[in-house]
């Protein structure tokens, strides 16, 4: 009962998805299984008239007919079944790509702290690797559907016609051959099934290998660190290790072939072909009615196999498209506010306490602040101390489970996700730069040159984006365009840096913004720096405490809590305190 509803909830998620993403699969399968069941009754009914023609009359214009009809209707229904198997075949692909679209909008707006879980990356695997690698994605779905159509319908038809000769016996021996043979089968599902859920993280850690070694960004330190053999050393232990799970798997498989294949021919076969022999050599059939229904029950027993093995190899591959559907259908815990927001005016933490997920120690304890009329406010301290993963928490990408964070007065789960994430601009300390136009980086949804040039210009880096040929249009590296240009970590920042100012959101977030770049152009951010961001509300992350000058407010992070507040001048006048002491301490370098 439990495999059958497993099918069941398959099938009813995967059919009104086939349906919405290309309809046409389904159209095309069932004429192609009807016209496979037409074949099947073909070969069943033509033979026995032409042995019965030979066996009687013999007549030449008769069998001329017979065969004619005989080779006609299996060219016609074999060149539709082709037609339409390529138009299935071409849909089929067609809803795999939509498929596929749908995965991966998933993973891109699945909760992030989801992101940062091992564990979760083994789920994520291996749910791709379901679908696509241990299930054969939509193509099993599609597979699935037409064998039982087609099954069905063929199996109905030939037990009719075995029946009509009360051949009742045959039926059973045929029946009870499938089911040992089915068995037979369900055993090698049994060890592959082990073998796949045992090498998750094997195949994902060869995965990770091979696309280390081909990585661009990995070339330099590949090359400069010899890390090349250590990671060929890493992967061939990999390979070794999915090498002898194989073998294992090869040889528990071999005992199972050799019986299966003993039995098909030793049981089956002699004992149904002795039967008919005997019943022809007693007189109770003719010729014609032997061939016919040998070959009807060739046709029985191939369907009959077909349809167990395809629901059994179906439900298997429903136990591994399970976890692809539970993923698809997870509810994001962020994405349930409901209230609107436009701007972001004031930010308040309140008595928050943070620790990561899977972790002990706080990382933030009992902190609060508070961030209104459009301040610029730094954040500050040791490594370690917090300052990222408060970040984080701006963004919605962990849960606050002690104290709260206000925006506007309300706390920030309560608004409407996207609307909540278009009030903000950041800039990651660890920003990426995807390997397209420079113009596709900043603007990503829109087109306005204008507004391209302006945060390029207050980014200070309009004029190196003038010089080059194609100008915005230049591609970041050559992954994609061989006349690419391989920009420094600076003008990447940059780069980064325009981005968010593109967005013009009413907050905005910068981390280390400026680790990248020289001493002078980062004092020329920062001289500039209302003129670059405007008076929005902003909070910046800099080790550099040169940069603090500018802000209206400086918190200062120390042993997961903020022990200091203030700006800059009124900081400096405690000289016992973290931000003196720091600020002291970089200064040396300088003199």
């Amino acid at each position: 009962m439990k495999k059958f509803k497993t099918v069941f909830n398959n099938m009813k998620y995967f059919v009104p998805l086939l349906l919405k993403t290309s309809p046409m699969v389904i159209i095309s399968m069932v004429i192609v299984s009807i016209l496979g069941s037409i074949e099947d009754l073909i070969f069943i009914i033509f033979p026995k008239m032409i042995v019965e023609e030979l066996w009687g009359n013999k007549d030449k214009v008769i069998l001329l007919y017979v065969v004619i009809i005989f080779v006609g209707s299996l060219f016609i229904s074999t060149f539709l079944s082709n037609i339409f198997s390529r138009i299935q075949y071409y849909c089929i692909q067609k809803a795999d790509f939509k498929i596929d679209e749908m995965f991966n909008k998933k993973i891109s707006s699945i909760d992030y702290f989801h992101i940062e879980d091992p564990k979760f990356a083994d789920e994520l695997s291996y749910a791709k690797q379901c679908l696509n690698q241990y299930s054969n994605g939509i193509y099993s779905v599609v597979y699935a559907l037409s064998t039982i159509i087609r099954s069905i319908i063929t199996i109905t038809s030939v037990f009719s016609i075995v029946m009509l000769y009360s051949r009742i016996d045959i039926l059973l021996i045929t029946l009870v051959g499938v089911i040992i043979s089915v068995r037979i089968y369900g055993k090698y599902q049994q060890l592959d099934e082990e073998y796949n859920k045992q090498f998750v993280r094997t195949n994902r850690r060869q995965w990770y290998f091979n696309k280390s070694i081909v990585s661009f960004r990995l070339q330099k330190e590949l090359r400069l660190y010899n890390a090349y053999d250590y990671i060929k050393e890493k992967g061939t232990e990999v390979n070794e290790e999915i090498d002898q799970g194989l073998k294992t798997l090869t040889k528990k498989n071999k005992r199972y072939n050799v019986l299966d294949i003993s039995y098909h021919y030793i049981f089956a076969m002699f004992i149904t072909i002795s039967i008919l022999v005997y019943s022809v050599y007693k007189g109770d059939i003719t010729l014609p009615i032997f061939t016919m229904l040998f070959s009807a029950l060739s046709v029985l027993k191939n369907n009959m196999s077909n349809l167990i093995y395809g629901l059994k190899t179906y439900y298997k591959d429903c136990t591994y498209q399970e976890n692809f559907i539970k993923l698809m259908k997870s509810e994001s815990v962020f994405k349930l506010g409901t209230k609107h927001i436009e701007e972001i005016k004031e930010i308040e933490f309140k008595n928050v306490s943070f620790k990561y997920p899977r972790t002990d120690n706080y990382i933030l304890q009992n902190v609060s602040f508070k961030i209104t009329n459009k301040e610029k406010t730094s954040l500050v301290g040791l490594n370690g101390a917090g300052k990222t993963t408060i970040i984080k928490l701006l963004c919605r990408f962990f849960e606050v489970k002690e104290g709260e964070i206000l925006v506007n007065g309300i706390n920030i789960n309560e608004y409407l996700y996207d609307e909540y994430m278009n009030c903000l601009s950041v800039v990651f300390q660890d920003f990426k730069i995807i390997s397209f136009s420079i113009k596709n980086n900043i603007e990503i949804d829109q087109d306005n040159q204008e507004k391209l040039y302006d945060v390029l210009s207050r980014s200070k880096v309009l004029d190196r984006v003038m010089e080059l040929p194609n100008k915005e249009h230049t591609y970041i590296n050559k992954w994609f365009d061989k006349t690419g240009v391989e920009f420094s970590g600076g003008e990447m920042q940059k780069f980064a840096l325009s981005r968010a100012l593109y967005k013009d959101a009413s907050f905005v977030i910068l981390d280390e913004p400026t680790s990248a770049l020289d001493a002078m152009a980062e004092a020329e951010i920062y001289y500039h720096f209302k003129d670059v961001v405007g008076t929005k509300l902003c909070m910046f992350i800099s080790h550099r405490l040169s940069s603090c000058i500018f802000s209206d407010n400086i918190l200062v992070l120390d042993g997961n809590k903020i022990v200091e507040c203030g700006n800059h001048n009124e900081l400096m006048q405690n000289t016992e305190g973290l931000y003196y002491k720091m600020f002291k301490s970089q200064a040396e370098y300088y003199k």
